[in-house]
């Protein structure tokens, strides 16, 4: 949920309590490989071993449709140490589905899975890899 999900709110709803999870707000992969600088922007957690300040644990969410690109991306991300990798297949606004990414993706469910299975080889065994999709 871009603009809304993020740093501050995270710290807010862990602190009040009954969150297991955090997911980040969409990092958007382009083609190139972005700097360690704006994955720390959009997860200042990785600061704290990818928690929360009430230690909860919070994965990094991947935005792109390039299989080779959101790879490379997601282990320079693997090494900084987030929770697991998350990766959008369900953002609906205009504006990224017009670019070929998120829900327009669940038209090309074969790049769907050669993008999963690149990220799922270029992160460690033990990182959790997921997938936020839409139904409709």
């Amino acid at each position: 949920m871009e603009g809304l999900l993020d740093f501050v709110l995270r710290d807010i709803l862990t602190r009040v309590g009954g969150v297991d999870r955090c997911v980040s707000e969409f990092i958007r992969v382009t083609g190139t490989l972005l700097p360690d600088k704006v994955f720390y922007r959009y997860l200042p957690e990785l600061h704290h071993g990818g928690r929360t300040l009430a230690g909860t644990p919070v994965r990094a969410q991947l935005l792109g449709s390039d299989p080779v690109s959101m790879a490379d991306n997601a282990a320079a991300l693997a090494a900084l140490g987030p929770e697991g990798i998350d990766l959008n297949f369900g953002c609906p606004a205009r504006v990224v589905n017009r670019h070929g990414g998120g829900a327009s993706l669940l038209r090309e469910p074969e790049r769907i899975a050669e993008v999963v299975a690149a990220v799922r080889r270029a992160v460690p065994a033990a990182m959790p890899v997921s997938c936020k999709m839409r139904l409709g």
